[in-house]
């Protein structure tokens, strides 16, 4: 008896799933879906907006040009200066702190490609890299003469070198206002980003006369006097007479102690993407009532006429949305405007069509 074959086939099993005869949703929504979909969106984006809008209404922000190139008291026509003035918030409603303080510029492109490429990342993060090792990434500024630059590159020789501080016998608010620039940075900038060079090294001293044998650092090693905080210090760089570090650059804005690592320096390398900007320089923990005035004290250095810029400073609170910021608010307003509006037009219209197919 000749066995009998089984039959070969392809034919997917006859089920409802396999030979798709389930169900479907229709591919193609009515015009009533799709006006009801635009009116909840709508709906939801005033919403969001309008919240957006009132939590920013709420942060307290004031601003003061101080240098825009006309004659004021803290104009300036050549870099470094040192130039002393001073401007004052006068607060117009209560304030309760902190207080974020803020320079700002107009006009400067820190996000040129050019200018934003133009830096060493590894010879920021402490390692010790020739001219050869540097060129390629800070050019065109990576020497200066014959001396090396440490950090190198464009943004790092363009630092902002404008000083502030508050004026605590000329400030309503009380003689315990002070400028904190502590902790102005971002804490992964602070912690990875951003070290002093290897090699270097400091101690502090009981006073400026203390030998560096007796400090236990190389016979060619330093002495600095901290101003702020009245300690003496002994410090070594390698390869001092053949490089320019940032302390030597920027002398009476970052102390040899803290070099790459200063806040403020850290701030102004984080570039932004708009040639209007803002860098936060300090903190103030304080409380104002109406009326009451904040007086700042201004060293000019940076000057800013040749390239028609203007240099500003800014007071404000934070709000849950952080800083003060009308347009987000602004957009989802209009964005949920123009949502309901296209809605109750298609619903008008889907409706108009339907009365003359009765009417017909």
């Amino acid at each position: 008896m000749l066995s009998q074959k089984k039959e070969n086939t392809k034919r997917p099993p006859d089920t409802n799933l396999s030979q798709q005869r389930l169900p479907t949703i229709p591919g193609k929504p009515s015009t009533m879906i799709i006006a009801i979909t635009m009116m909840i969106i709508g709906i939801v984006f005033l919403i969001l907006g309008n919240n957006m809008y009132i939590l920013s209404h709420k942060v307290y922000e004031q601003t003061i040009t101080y240098d825009d190139g006309s004659v004021s008291a803290c104009n300036i026509l050549n870099s470094n200066e040192g130039k002393q003035c001073q401007m004052i918030f006068t607060f117009d409603q209560d304030v309760t702190g902190p207080l974020y303080f803020y320079y700002g510029l107009e006009n400067f492109y820190q996000n040129h490609r050019r200018y934003y490429k133009s830096l060493s990342r590894s010879q920021l993060q402490g390692q010790v890299l020739s001219e050869n090792d540097v060129s390629l990434d800070c050019t065109p500024l990576y020497k200066n003469g014959s001396t090396l630059l440490n950090p190198c590159g464009l943004i790092a020789n363009s630092f902002f070198t404008d000083m502030f501080s508050v004026n605590p016998y000329q400030t309503s608010g009380g003689s315990s206002v002070t400028l904190n620039d502590q902790g102005i940075a971002l804490r992964s900038d602070r912690e990875t980003l951003f070290k002093q060079v290897s090699g270097f090294s400091s101690v502090q001293v009981p006073n400026a006369t203390v030998s560096c044998t007796y400090a236990k650092l190389p016979s060619n090693c330093k002495s600095y006097y901290d101003e702020k905080t009245g300690l003496y210090y002994k410090f070594y760089y390698p390869n001092d007479d053949t490089t320019q570090y940032l302390y030597e650059t920027y002398p009476e804005q970052i102390s040899p102690i803290d070099g790459v690592t200063n806040e403020h320096f850290i701030v102004w390398m984080r570039t932004p993407m708009m040639p209007t900007f803002r860098k936060l320089y300090g903190i103030i923990h304080s409380d104002f009532s109406t009326g009451e005035q904040l007086a700042i004290n201004i060293t000019a250095n940076f000057e800013v006429g040749s390239f028609n810029a203007e240099k500003s400073i800014t007071v404000s609170t934070i709000g849950e949305l952080g800083a003060k910021n009308n347009f987000i608010g602004q957009a989802y307003i209009t964005i949920g405007s123009i949502g309901l509006t296209f809605g109750l037009i298609a619903i008008i219209g889907s409706q108009t069509t339907l009365f003359h197919w009765k009417l017909h």
